[in-house]
């Protein structure tokens, strides 16, 4: 029998979108350079007591966390693409790293914002195949989402002439 997991507001991660208005001196900062997205931690031993780090284009760059040890579980950027459509890439891990808050002081976070794909092509039993990897670092999980919608990659394989041999979708995740 399958279980579906049913997500309602006790289960989503408590958002930080802003740095208060009276900071806590018991507490720290992050930052990121994450222009645009989120950043998703939770206190280490403590999975259950999920945050979302958000920033916005334009706004503050500091976000408060009690003082401790926190496992960062996956990152998102968003971006507009040149026809105006809203791209989002999401990634995700166990622990992704770990992240220590102290107390009255900033630690920065800065995450790698490109996304490695490889591919290779042979050729088995008279088909074509194409093998790809897309990883961002240390192999996090990628979801890709164009306008809301999670999208395959699509690939095309070329002969030294640039002609189409062959083309398709990778499905993943």
């Amino acid at each position: 029998m399958i279980t579906f997991l049913k997500s309602d507001d006790a289960s989503k991660p408590k958002t930080i979108a802003s740095s208060p208005a009276q900071p806590d001196p018991k507490a720290g900062r992050v930052t990121s350079n994450i222009r645009h997205g989120e950043l998703f931690v939770h206190l280490k031993g403590h999975p259950e007591q999920r945050l979302r780090l958000r920033w916005e284009p334009k706004g503050d760059r500091e976000r408060e966390l009690p003082a401790g040890t926190y496992a960062v579980t996956g990152y998102r950027h968003v971006a507009a693409g040149q026809d105006g459509a809203q791209w989002i890439w999401s990634t995700t891990a166990p622990v992704y790293r770990e992240l220590t808050v102290k107390a009255g002081e900033t630690v920065n976070l800065d995450v790698r914002q490109k996304i490695t794909v490889n591919a290779r092509a042979f050729t088995k039993k008279g088909k074509q195949r194409v093998a790809l990897v897309f990883q961002a670092e240390r192999r996090l999980g990628n979801t890709l989402y164009r306008n809301g919608k999670r999208i395959d990659i699509q690939w095309q394989c070329l002969d030294k002439k640039g002609a189409l041999l062959s083309e398709g979708g990778m499905r993943y995740g």
